[in-house]
């Protein structure tokens, strides 16, 4: 045993470093999951579609509202500037962030506990703790790491500040504390700490640390401002978490401390918060009665309560209650108190080899055990939510994304019982709606989906979503007049409730380009497209694109849009439209609308052959509309298959030849074309 001790004494930063990225390894190739897509992804400012400098992350209410954390976004930024939008990568720094922020934490255990074998268990359980999987595997919540790191950082370097009086440190500390709560608040907190440190440990020098302690203080204050007037509070009233009795946020609280000592959850679950759940808390105040003579017991007590309260709602609506990433600060205190328990039973049954070893092994094992079996929960959006709905089905949230994952499986059937449960329980919430009217559009049973939307038309009149889903249904019925009649009731529904605003804007605007393109009037499809591509800003040619709006007739807006196909990828398709919409218009004039709308008409009749094996007749279909538009690019690629399915190789590579000349960069047709 004491070869063992001293070889962890000897690499115990090694050893710690090693376990970290051993444990998290799997987690470098997860997907983007939850929050991810709309974070990061869909985030106008990350993905190039808005220009930004580095000083615009500190502007309050512009990269996003329900949070204020510049440094975080500011590190997913140059991720994404170096690597572009690379899951490993994101995953890689996110470990790194973590496991550095460990070992800061046990050089800051040690200047507090001063004992090696007790500093090295807490971190090695602080490693293992399953409710870190969140804020670990989970990129949206990279910045509770990073917030870690330097709340850490500025601790340590507050103590050696103070022991040392050296005031160099003071400014670092100071540095980092501001690093660490404009990365996320969980690191508010810190000033309260410090005082309790000296107060703990350094009582007779306690008037000493107003001075050093105060120097944080307007850095909180200012932190408070820049947060309340950037976060909107309507986005974190929404939840309905925030309304629970003072009882039940008593009961949350007792929940939390319970996970962090025996983890139960880990994904965006809300359970109901149970009355047995109070008896941590009455634990936890035990706890602090027993030991309140103990210096380093009641710090680190106090340290969790600290860390936790804020986040609890027992005073304030600021949280959502029941994420495992609240718990990082406060697993320190639960960490910290399994490794004195540990050493305790270790030095008390000194002769009993069994208990002796047990003591620190049981805790190992519960915690690793407990990983193995959450982290694969976080590999992508299916894993996660199928696991969040097998723990809590009557989430209502929960419960509308298993549908959509039923309807991803075409497990039709299933997801139409499970809406009308939903439908049954939560007769005003919409997205129930909406996935039973997803469900039967998949199906096929069109009818079925437009009594639906007439229903919730009724029981929610101002819901401009459900008028898009009537867009939806009466466009693929091609009956154009009534989609663009609810298109424009839904635009009028999303104005009157201030909701036409970016994501909402491009989404009419995606839909404005397809009915242009139905009526073949490239003018309306190169004004709506501009909106939807942010007026070509991320495209790779610089703007040049942009010249097709200062040339009227069609030869020159040809020559741009084909010269645009050769050298980039993005938007490719809609470009492709554009040209259909532009031959259309130069050909048949007036007529270009009626006659387009025929031809997806004979489209769809040509598919319908197709699919019932009559590839005469839907040869001739597609041969006949390649005739009226040259551009029609889907009516190549369906006479293409049907070549290739009926065994005429030439015919079908002279096809697919003739979409590489409209779009060199299809990637798909190459590998057809090629393997012909």
């Amino acid at each position: 045993m004491n070869k063992i001790l001293d070889f962890i004494k000897r690499y115990n930063i090694l050893i710690l470093i090693i376990l970290g990225f051993l444990l998290y390894f799997p987690s470098l190739f997860y997907d983007f999951v939850y929050d991810d897509i709309s974070l990061l992804l869909s985030n106008q400012y990350l993905n190039g579609r808005i220009s930004i400098h580095f000083f615009d992350f500190f502007k309050p209410g512009l990269i996003i509202e329900a949070v204020y954390t510049p440094l975080t976004f500011i590190v997913y930024w140059l991720i994404i500037k170096i690597f572009g939008f690379n899951s490993f990568i994101f995953h890689f720094v996110n470990i790194f962030f973590y496991v550095l922020s460990s070992i800061f934490l046990y050089y800051l255990l040690k200047k507090i506990i001063n004992d090696d074998l007790i500093c090295f268990f807490a971190i090695v359980l602080y490693i293992l703790h399953p409710c870190h999987i969140e804020n670990t595997a989970w990129i949206s919540a990279m910045g509770y790491n990073i917030a870690s790191l330097f709340f850490f950082l500025s601790f340590l370097y507050f103590i050696m500040a103070f022991d040392e009086n050296k005031k160099l440190n003071y400014i670092y500390s100071v540095i980092f504390y501001v690093l660490a709560i404009l990365s996320q608040p969980i690191a508010l907190t810190l000033p309260a700490i410090l005082f309790l440190w000296v107060y703990c440990f350094r009582k007779d020098r306690l008037k000493e640390s107003m001075i050093p302690v105060a120097y944080y203080i307007p850095f909180l204050f200012i932190y408070l401002y820049l947060f309340y007037i950037n976060v909107n509070l309507e986005h974190l009233n929404r939840f309905s978490s925030l309304h629970h009795t003072f009882v039940e946020k008593i009961s949350v609280l007792g929940f939390d401390i319970f996970n962090s000592f025996i983890p139960i959850h880990l994904c965006p679950i809300q359970p109901i918060p149970n009355i047995y759940f109070i008896l941590p808390v009455f634990i936890f105040v035990f706890l602090l009665c027993y030991f309140i003579k103990d210096r380093t017991y009641a710090f680190f007590i106090i340290f969790g309560l600290i860390s936790i309260l804020p986040y609890s709602n027992i005073f304030f609506n600021i949280a959502i209650p029941l994420a495992d990433r609240y718990l990082l600060l406060f697993s320190v205190f639960s960490c910290v108190f399994l490794s004195y328990f540990s050493y305790y039973i270790f030095t008390k049954f000194r002769t009993k080899i069994l208990i002796k070893y047990l003591s620190f092994i049981f805790f190992i094992i519960l915690f690793l055990f407990s990983f193995l079996f959450y982290l694969p929960n976080w590999k992508n959006e299916r894993s996660l939510w199928t696991y969040a709905y097998s723990i809590n089905p009557n989430n209502i949230l929960i419960a509308r994304t298993h549908v959509d994952y039923l309807i991803l499986d075409k497990k039709y059937d299933d997801a139409l019982v499970l809406a009308d449960k939903i439908i049954e329980k939560y007769p005003k919430f919409f997205e129930g709606y909406e996935v039973k009217i997803r469900a039967l559009i998949e199906m096929s049973l069109f009818k079925e989906a437009l009594d639906m939307c007439y229903k919730v038309k009724e029981i929610i009149p101002d819901n401009y979503e459900n008028y898009l889903y009537f867009f939806n249904i009466y466009f693929y019925l091609q009956d154009y007049d009534k989609a663009i009649y609810f298109l424009n009731i839904a635009e009028e529904k999303c104005v009157k409730n201030n909701l036409l605003k970016n994501k909402n804007m491009e989404s009419f605007a995606e839909k404005r380009v397809m009915l242009s393109y139905v009526e073949a009037n490239p003018d309306k499809f190169i004004e709506n497209f501009k909106i939807l591509s942010n007026d070509f800003r991320v495209m790779k040619d610089g703007g040049e694109f942009f010249n097709i709006l200062k040339y009227t007739d069609y030869k020159n807006r040809e020559k741009i849009c084909l010269n645009y196909l050769k050298n980039n990828v993005e938007y490719s398709i809609s470009v492709i439209r554009l040209l259909s919409c532009l031959y259309m218009k130069e050909i048949y004039k007036d007529n270009a609308s009626k006659i387009m709308k025929s031809i997806l008409k004979d489209m769809s009749r040509a598919q319908e052959f197709m699919n019932n094996g009559d590839n005469i007749l839907a040869e001739k279909i597609y041969l006949d509309i390649i005739s009226k538009n040259k551009y029609l690019y889907e009516a190549y690629y369906n006479l293409g298959i049907l070549y290739v399915k009926t065994n005429r190789q030439k015919m079908a590579r002279d096809i697919f030849s003739q979409m590489l000349n409209i779009n060199p960069n299809d990637e798909q047709v190459k590998h057809i074309y090629n393997s012909l």
